[in-house]
């Protein structure tokens, strides 16, 4: 411990720091304040609310830690000491670097030491972290403006305002002050909601040089800009509301009324916020946003975990296997076909692949039917939704027609029209349903990126990335398309018989009567 006694003598010239009794363990948590003693110097130090990581969490870290590598000490009555050690001693480091604005450093090895040896920094029960909050202990938010720095680059600031007659617990007609600050020309925005969702929620945006430089009330209905509506001019009650750009910040500013009818009421205690900021003034894509739950009597904030992330992670994997890699290879078989083991080589290829689609999509889609019925979403609401089941029954009735297709001719015999019928509709099916399935996974990756927040740059690289990959599946298609249509008017080479010719160009028969000899 003597390198914690250093610490904290480096802490007393940069802070002041109560006495504790010495030689004395202990630990104090109130809400906002954490409180601890060492068994260093007899010091005590404070940390605030706004703590980028749960000293709980880190606890069950540090006491894992000690149960490591002291197991005979825990295993006696010393491990209760060794275990206090483990826990002062980090709590010691990380109070003096919170203390010397080293934060950073403190959370990048811890991130670096839980992450290699299998620990989180913060217990999968938590489903929130704390936000960095510039609030101090002690303030009022009802007289003082209380600080949320919510990122790097956007501030919020607000205070209640509690009229004569009433009080903060009670706060009837209390109306509330926000501020918020963005370093940068854009619109901004804070929303309030129920569920921590864009959908359904309300939301006061300020868009520069619009609306005479004043915000507005707008409904949540939809992600897309169109769902973004304002308020009737009998809702727009803000007062004091200003939007400006002064020195390359975007400064918003209004007085709201706490609980107004038909809108989400905003309450004194826990609140589900949103953020967001766009690229540029005009009103569109947000560039950032986010969602957050804020305590406005105690300044205390937190981010939500927006749930079932894995879910639609997993929902988008199969899709892009299906409809971007499984697919467009069974395509190509079909087409390259000349250039595969004469027989039934290139048929298996091109119905195992299809069938392993045809699986994934099911797959994907039952996943998709589920969370939106656990998270309460309406079904086939938006085009991505209404696509993805046209793509099913599309799907569905390609493998049917597959399944009970026309047989090939005998030798000698003429294709009859409903066989040129088939493959007609098979093609053309396939072509649509492929297309369509372009569409619905670049959409997908847009509808994700806005659910969980995903950064504008990444999901600009995502898409790159996933157009070229989708422009390489095209061109090998269109190239397919042309060797296959230039192979079919090649005349047969010297020595062959036309027999010969259309069981290599033809082999799907030979396909069939394989199956038939598995069968019997």
């Amino acid at each position: 411990m003597n390198v914690c006694r250093i610490a904290w003598r480096v802490a007393e010239l940069l802070d002041s720091v109560e006495e504790c009794p010495d030689d004395q363990i202990q630990e104090q948590r109130v809400r906002g304040t954490v409180q601890h003693c060492t068994d260093g110097p007899g010091r005590r130090g404070t940390i605030s609310s706004g703590m980028i990581v749960h000293l709980s969490s880190l606890d069950s870290f540090f006491l894992e830690r000690s149960n490591k590598f002291y197991p005979s000490k825990n295993a006696n009555n010393d491990g209760r000491q060794i275990n206090n050690r483990v826990i002062v001693s980090y709590h010691c480091y990380f109070t003096i670097m919170m203390k010397a604005n080293l934060t950073p450093l403190f959370l990048f090895l811890f991130h670096v030491n839980s992450s290699t040896r299998g620990a989180s920094a913060l217990s999968a029960s938590d489903g929130v972290r704390s936000l960095a909050s510039t609030t101090a202990n002690g303030v009022d938010c009802t007289s003082n403006f209380c600080e949320n720095q919510i990122q790097p680059d956007f501030l919020l600031k607000y205070r209640i305002n509690v009229p004569q007659g009433t009080d903060p617990t009670t706060c009837d007609g209390c109306t509330i002050s926000m501020e918020t600050i963005y370093d940068g020309d854009a619109w901004v925005s804070i929303a309030f909601s129920t569920t921590g969702q864009m959908t359904g929620s309300q939301a006061v945006i300020g868009i520069p040089g619009g609306n005479g430089n004043v915000p507005q009330k707008y409904n949540l209905f939809g992600r897309s800009a169109s769902d973004v509506q304002p308020m009737s001019q009998s809702q727009q009650t803000l007062t004091d509301a200003s939007i400006q750009v002064t020195n390359g910040q975007t400064i918003m500013k209004f007085t709201k009324i706490m609980s107004e009818p038909n809108e989400i009421p905003i309450t004194t205690g826990d609140n589900e916020f949103l953020w967001a900021y766009g690229s540029s003034p005009p009103l569109g894509y947000h560039a950032a946003r986010g969602s957050y739950v804020q305590n406005l009597s105690t300044g205390a904030s937190a981010v939500t975990a927006t749930p079932n992330k894995a879910a639609w992670l997993a929902h988008g994997i199969m899709a892009f296997l299906a409809w971007g890699v499984f697919s467009p290879f069974a395509v190509n078989f079909s087409l390259f076909r000349s250039l595969l083991p004469k027989g039934s080589v290139w048929f298996q290829l091109h119905r195992a692949l299809n069938s392993c689609a045809y699986a994934l999509t099911i797959a994907a889609f039952a996943v998709a039917a589920a969370y939106y019925s656990k998270e309460g979403s309406p079904h086939f609401d938006g085009e991505h939704q209404k696509m993805g089941l046209a793509m099913l029954i599309m799907a569905s009735v390609q493998v049917l027609g597959g399944i009970f297709r026309p047989h090939v001719p005998e030798e000698g015999e003429k294709k009859p029209p409903v066989r040129s019928a088939w493959e007609l509709g098979h093609r053309v099916l396939g072509t649509t349903v492929l297309a369509c399935g372009f569409w619905e996974m670049r959409e997908g990756i847009y509808l994700y990126s806005q659910k969980y927040s995903v950064d504008i740059d990444d999901q600009n690289k995502l898409a790159v990335a996933y157009w070229i990959w989708i422009g390489l599946m095209t061109a090998s298609i269109g190239i397919g398309l042309g060797f296959f249509k230039t192979k079919k008017q090649e005349e047969p080479i010297g020595g062959e018989t036309e027999e010969k010719v259309k069981a290599d160009e033809d082999p799907e028969k030979a396909a069939e009567n394989e199956d038939a000899t598995l069968s019997a």
